[in-house]
């Protein structure tokens, strides 16, 4: 799944029965996503049956249903799920969407996401009861309403919002009831924003009733969601897989036709993550194929040629640098939330290991070493330094705030 971001996509549409899928479909996408539990949270930073990321459940509306996909009913959590189908497509599940059928042609769903389930008890208090009256449950939460300056007064006033993770230009419009939605809003802070709707940046003081005046009173976003912990479990040291000398030479990845396969970036981002290069999304994690030996592709390939500079995409401590094998020449760094990063196929490397890098550090130049049929740079996240841990680099990233 997409995961949170920062600079989101707009969203402004809803799932129809043009991208949707069927109640059934969407059950066995969940079976093999979480066994069918639509209420799993184990604390790796996917939650619910459809193993939705928060920023992803924030970003498509969930927070309408419930601060977290796992404590949302099934309904409610097909319901946005219809929504991340619409924009992404199946990819959006690249390991189970194609074994369920997932596709964007399929019936709607028979679903009834605002009916109240009798079977879940998770809660979740979101903010403190400010009066003894019982607060009425609502589709979405509204912002508190501002006050109008009484008659009396002559100076007029203007009402900001902070920009807080995982907003979008879109979303804070539809909380804030502002005329004209999006448009009218980007238009009134295009000297804030800059350029791209798309990108706009935690802290960001957007005025919401027009153009700035001299008096300013700035409104924070309501939190509303409670504080999701994460632990970190060390994995066992069992034994090491060594990864497998594939029998024939991997495939020079090929661009990436959907829209969402934009050039990574490698500029800093507020969560301190950056693209590992600048280039384009090649073959995608989970790919089937028999040319990898574990019948799928185990990372994510961007598309650059031989000598472009590879960064560390965030702070961490290179744990090996050498000849990886088929992976030719490659670096792994471990990072403080545990998680690791490979870097194969390169031309040179400049890190050793045990060397502690920064966040967008060079460690190396992309190149075609290893068994490959062209240049480019083949990435991955994994749980540990081995081969076969991997999870989907481009969800990893994009919960990180890097814009992919």
């Amino acid at each position: 799944m997409a995961g949170a971001i920062v600079a989101a996509p707009l969203i402004t549409g809803f799932a129809t029965s043009a991208t949707a899928a069927p109640v059934s479909v969407w059950d066995k996408v969940a079976m093999g996503e979480s066994s069918g539990n639509w209420h799993i949270n184990t604390g790796n930073g996917f939650y619910g049956g459809l193993q939705f990321t928060q920023s992803t459940w924030n970003e498509f509306g969930g927070q309408q249903y419930a601060p977290r996909a796992d404590l949302a009913t099934k309904d409610q959590q097909i319901a946005i799920a219809e929504k991340v189908l619409a924009v992404q497509g199946p990819g959006a599940w690249p390991n189970t969407s194609g074994p369920a059928g997932l596709t964007r042609g399929g019936a709607a769903p028979a679903v009834s996401p605002n009916a109240k389930s009798g079977s879940t008890k998770a809660t979740v208090k979101v903010a403190p009861k400010v009066a003894e009256k019982p607060v009425e449950s609502a589709p979405a939460p509204k912002a508190p309403k501002i006050e109008v300056v009484p008659a009396a007064e002559t100076k007029a006033t203007t009402t900001t919002y902070s920009v807080v993770k995982g907003d979008t230009l879109s979303k804070i419009a539809a909380a804030k009831d502002v005329e004209g939605g999006w448009h009218k809003l980007y238009a009134d802070n295009k000297s804030v924003i800059g350029g791209n709707p798309n990108l706009i940046l935690v802290g960001q003081k957007l005025s919401l009733s027009g153009k700035a005046a001299a008096a300013t009173k700035t409104e924070v976003a309501p939190k509303a969601e409670a504080k999701v912990e994460t632990k970190t479990e060390a994995q066992p040291s069992v034994s090491v897989k060594v990864a497998p000398k594939p029998v024939t030479k991997e495939k020079a990845p090929v661009v990436a036709k959907d829209s969402s396969a934009k050039a990574g970036s490698t500029a800093v981002n507020s969560s301190g993550y950056v693209a590992p290069v600048n280039g384009a999304l090649g073959t995608a994690f989970g790919t089937g194929g028999s040319m990898w030996s574990s019948g799928s592709h185990t990372g994510q390939d961007f598309v650059v040629g031989t000598g472009t500079s590879v960064k560390a995409i965030t702070s961490g401590t290179v744990v090996s640098a050498g000849n990886g094998g088929a992976y030719g020449n490659e670096v792994v760094i471990k990072h403080a939330d545990g998680k690791y990063s490979q870097y194969a196929h390169l031309s040179s490397i400049g890190v050793r290991a045990g060397q502690t890098v920064s966040t967008g550090q060079q460690i190396g130049l992309s190149g075609a070493t290893g068994n490959v049929t062209g240049p480019h740079l083949h990435f991955e996240i994994r749980t540990t330094p081995n081969y076969g841990s991997g999870i989907n680099p481009v969800t990893y990233l994009r919960a990180h705030g890097v814009n992919l």
